[in-house]
């Protein structure tokens, strides 16, 4: 079965835009959270403890998400309409870069609730250890605050865990409907069950 550059829409290079867009910013991001960081460290220059604190919860906590959202939308989006186009390709396949980056084993949504499962415990963890400290001295407006994230870092575990068992359902009827598709070379099957997010059989960061 000979490969093929199957014709996506512009949504979903559109949507490839916004990826690498996010991936550029995320990276602006975090080179200037180190900065902050060590140029205060070092006494070079004075940062404000406020902006400290919220480039480091955004690098952190947001852009994560955000990153893995917007790639999921890219992926799904090319997803469904590979799946939609093949049968105007009788006998071919999608090129490998389709492939990969549309077609992997795991679902698209998988990567994002897995991101959201790990920092919504980790903001459980800390939020829960913090909470306590801030009551006993009277901080109640940073009390407020620590409750606040605990509360959503809870519920952000709630969310996360059923629906990472619905994206791997979902995952396993697409790698059928694609197995029923297309033949692959065992190289490319390989490089499909690589996950975005880990390394190893499958496995996550923080599975």
């Amino acid at each position: 079965m000979d490969a093929v550059e199957f014709p996506l829409s512009g949504r979903v290079r559109a949507a490839r835009r916004w990826l690498v867009a996010t991936s550029v910013v995320g990276g602006v991001v975090v080179a200037a959270t180190a900065a902050s960081v060590v140029a205060d460290a070092v006494g070079w220059m004075p940062v404000p403890r406020a902006v400290q604190a919220v480039l480091v919860l955004v690098a952190l906590f947001v852009l994560p998400v955000v990153w893995a959202g917007v790639h999921a939308v890219w992926a799904l989006r090319g997803r469904a309409e590979l799946f939609a186009a093949a049968g105007d390709h009788p006998r071919r396949r999608p090129t490998d870069r389709q492939l990969v980056g549309h077609l992997r084993d795991e679902h698209p949504l998988t990567p994002l609730w897995w991101t959201v499962a790990v920092l919504g415990g980790l903001g459980t963890l800390c939020l829960g250890f913090a909470l306590p400290f801030a009551l006993a001295d009277g901080a109640l407006l940073a009390g407020a605050f620590l409750g606040a994230g605990l509360v959503v870092s809870l519920a952000a575990l709630g969310l996360a865990v059923p629906g990472i068992r619905r994206a791997e359902r979902q995952g396993a009827a697409d790698r059928k409907r694609r197995a029923e598709l297309w033949s692959l070379p065992s190289a490319v099957e390989r490089r499909l069950t690589t996950p975005l997010l880990g390394t190893g059989d499958g496995a996550h960061l923080g599975a």
